[in-house]
């Protein structure tokens, strides 16, 4: 039992200033994003289908920079939750659909 805690711990330690470096991109990336939203509603230039496109565009793109980076589902182990997320989202995609062509 103590091997498999020590393990662990060495695992996380591995190339820390590899992971802060990953870290601190991709928070720099969703921080960019997150600026160019707002740019992008302030100023008003898109019309409305461009910027609700290009809003949904850009946070599906912070959901995965999430997803992988600051959840660590790159990691080895981690199937069953990137399953359930693929499925959970696709779950979505179907209802939103199908309630979109109802109306």
């Amino acid at each position: 039992m103590a091997t498999d805690s020590k393990t662990t711990a060495q695992d996380a330690s591995k190339n820390p200033p590899e992971r802060s470096r990953k870290h601190l991109i991709a928070f720099a990336v969703m921080m960019i994003l997150t600026a160019v939203a707002f740019a992008a509603v302030a100023t008003g230039a898109l019309p409305v289908a461009g910027l609700v496109t290009l809003l949904l565009v850009m946070a599906a793109i912070q959901v995965v920079i999430q997803f992988f980076t600051f959840m660590h589902l790159d990691q080895k182990g981690h199937f069953f939750p990137i399953f359930f997320t693929g499925a959970g989202l696709l779950f979505a995609v179907v209802v939103v659909l199908g309630v979109w062509l109802l109306l």
